[in-house]
């Protein structure tokens, strides 16, 4: 029997790779809620036109009377809108699954970022608003007895990345641009695959081991600046126009950087990975895939 999927967003990145990706697997009944501004068009998958925060019109939208395995809430940003989705649908929904950040985490720490690490003092403004809709939606579970599960994925990177982290490289390297190069970085950091998230999202759908759990999901490799470029070299197939800087420079001159220079940030993802058996892409292996698809947009 197919489980019945309400997923809030679906338009990009994870979202959409998501909605592909379990439509392809069969095991789901996938009905998508967002704006329409790019719809999925999938067949299979239902799709309907509504902002998230018109919880009254939302519950107007959906099948009369249907109830859903769980709800994948992929894009929350502000207070209040787990608790919205919670209360407009009432009992429909069995379990809410939370898509989280591993910004949530205390700035300070200088080691690896498990599940049970303190998240009191998380950095910037995203990371606080993620923690708050965390335990918004834990209270609002427990008040109504939808069982929760929340994942924390690292630097997610992979086709269709709206964020300029590795697609900004990419680019720049695709239209013969000179990439900034931090010469003296020495921070640290890892990434989850965007296709071993959509994997993680469909494995915890209606698992018992995943209600009232929190999941980092994160690759055990840990990257820096030497190796994101050298390996941007071997797939450009030779080098490409760089301009080496400090530290020191870039920052004086403003230069924004996707990654952390000076201060590690390594997530932990071991707990996912051993509670469910599951495998993570191997950064070369993802990247590469990335790589190939964002280039070929360029050139």
């Amino acid at each position: 029997m197919k489980k019945r999927v309400l997923l809030i967003g679906g338009e990009r990145f994870l979202g959409r790779i998501f909605g592909i990706l379990a439509a392809m697997d069969g095991g789901f009944e996938l009905h998508v809620v967002n704006r329409g501004t790019y719809p999925l068009n999938i067949d299979g998958v239902t799709e309907y036109k509504c902002d998230r925060r018109a919880g009254r019109m939302m519950a107007r939208l959906l099948p009369g009377g249907a109830d859903f395995d769980a709800c994948i809430d992929t894009c929350a940003d502000a207070p209040g809108d787990t608790r919205l989705i919670i209360g407009a649908l009432g009992g429909r929904i069995r379990q809410y699954i939370f898509l989280s950040s591993h910004s949530v985490y205390d700035s300070s720490l200088r080691k690896i970022k498990t599940e049970d690490a303190p998240a009191a003092s998380p950095s910037g403004d995203g990371g606080r608003v993620k923690l708050l809709l965390e335990n918004e939606l834990k209270e609002a579970c427990a008040e109504t007895g939808v069982r929760y599960t929340i994942l924390r994925p690292a630097f997610m990177y992979g086709p269709l990345n709206h964020i300029p982290r590795e697609q900004w490289f990419i680019e720049m390297i695709a239209l013969r641009h000179t990439v900034h190069v931090p010469l003296d970085a020495t921070a640290s950091f890892n990434f989850v695959y965007v296709k071993d998230a959509a994997r993680a999202l469909m494995t915890v759908v209606g698992n018992e081991k995943a209600y009232g759990e929190t999941f980092n999901l994160a690759a055990p490799e840990s990257v820096t600046y030497t190796r994101l470029i050298s390996d941007f070299e071997r797939l450009n197939g030779g080098s490409f126009d760089t301009r080496e800087m400090t530290v020191a420079e870039i920052r004086r001159e403003n230069i924004p950087m996707p990654f952390p220079m000076t201060e590690d940030d390594i997530t932990g993802g071991d707990k996912f990975a051993k509670t469910f058996g599951f495998r993570y892409t191997p950064f070369a292996e993802g990247m590469e895939a990335t790589f190939n698809a964002v280039y070929s947009l360029y050139r």
